[in-house]
């Protein structure tokens, strides 16, 4: 007969399990975190579930909201006044973010393709001081105009629940959609007629 290690339990401890007549055994024990494990590998939020999150989001359709946020050069701008009458992207970021650079780096490459189709991108850096965020742009090269949020009261206003966030708004000034990462056919979703 196979032998079990066993966990001894005081009756008057406050884990004391009835149902275990006082003791656990390291079997179960076992059995208990694999279930606990498999339920937590299972249940997690990921960014396939974040994903579904944005395919409901109730700001598509919706114009975008104007902001006024002093930029790394030291002037206060709105995002009205920035985009004018062009396409954007707004890209919700920060410098500690490996995922956020790697996301920068794509849009530092796309940089004429994006002039060349009349696409305005702002990078609101969230929570971040201006004298990191300057020198990480300096270093890295970065030539876009960057929004400093350092309150987050924009990226609480754009509901950004994690970075990096981007938001594509067409020419009307209407958010078409959010994603995580630059959609392939971002041209598309902010070139596509309007719903109706």
């Amino acid at each position: 007969m196979r032998q079990h290690h066993v966990l001894s339990m005081k009756t008057n401890s406050p884990l004391f399990c009835r149902g275990l007549k006082g003791r656990i055994t390291l079997k179960n024990s076992l059995r208990v975190l694999l279930i606990l494990g498999l339920l937590f590998a299972v249940f997690r939020p990921s960014q396939a579930m974040g994903q579904f999150f944005f395919m409901e989001n109730e700001s598509i359709g919706k114009p975008a909201r104007d902001f006024t946020l002093p930029t790394v050069g030291g002037t206060a701008t709105s995002f009205a006044q920035f985009r004018g009458t062009d396409k954007a992207i707004i890209f919700f970021w920060a410098t500690w973010c490996p995922h956020c650079r790697r996301e920068l780096g794509n849009l530092v490459q796309k940089k004429e393709e994006f002039a060349g189709k009349g696409i305005k991108i702002a990078l609101v850096d969230v929570g971040e001081d201006a004298a990191a965020v300057k020198g990480y742009l300096q270093k890295n090269k970065v030539d876009f105009t960057v929004f400093l949020d350092h309150e987050t009261a924009v990226a609480e206003s754009y509901n950004v629940v994690g970075v990096p966030m981007f938001w594509l708004v067409d020419k009307e000034g209407i958010v078409r959609d959010v994603q995580y990462s630059l959609p392939p056919d971002y041209d598309e979703v902010l070139s596509a007629p309007a719903r109706k």
